[in-house]
């Protein structure tokens, strides 16, 4: 064999040997880029993990809060509706308690009305017979011929005249609270 032979394959060797060096170069790259992506997919994989541990914790945190706060509400909605029908009761008794007294010291103030009416009307008709039993005495003492006496007399009187005389004060008496009276 020749030396360009020999040489040749030599050169052919030592480039299988610097090929076979690439390609084992090559392999372990590959190896540890294998192993650097199996590292960072099970990296991903535990932080896919933990984010969706963390979102079901989240969740499940407001849910309960949610939860909650829709039984405060409630709560808080029977409360307001019971205080509104209590003061509803409250007021309506309140109210039906004041028509009660209402009509109470309406009934009471039409009796005494009523009391006052009747005691004045027995009043007026007394003064209206006394009235007219004065006008009667007047007419007899005037017809049985007796001058007038006055009301002021210096003279010592009669029981007639004396009569007389109280009646006619007690008519005059009358006829000014009459007078008064109507006015």
């Amino acid at each position: 064999m020749s030396d360009i032979q020999l040489m040749g394959e030599e050169q052919l060797r030592a480039e299988l040997r610097r090929a076979r060096t690439e390609l084992l170069k090559e392999k372990q790259k590959r190896i540890i880029a294998e192993e650097q992506l199996q590292t960072l997919r099970e990296r991903t994989a535990e932080a896919v993990k933990q984010v969706e541990a963390e979102e079901e914790f989240i969740t499940n945190t407001l849910m309960k809060r949610l939860a909650q706060l829709k039984l405060e509400k409630e709560k808080l909605a029977l409360q307001i509706e019971e205080e509104e029908e209590f003061l509803t009761n409250t007021l309506q008794m309140k109210l039906d308690k004041l028509k009660r007294e209402k009509i109470e010291i309406e009934a009471q103030m039409e009796q005494e009305q009523e009391y006052i009416v009747n005691k004045l009307q027995r009043q007026l008709d007394e003064l209206k017979m006394e009235n007219a039993e004065l006008g009667r005495r007047v007419e007899e003492l005037s017809q049985a011929g007796s001058p007038r006496p006055s009301l002021v007399t210096t003279a010592p009187q009669s029981p007639m005249s004396s009569s007389s005389n109280a009646l006619r004060a007690r008519f005059s008496s009358f006829n000014e609270q009459h007078n008064t009276a109507s006015s």
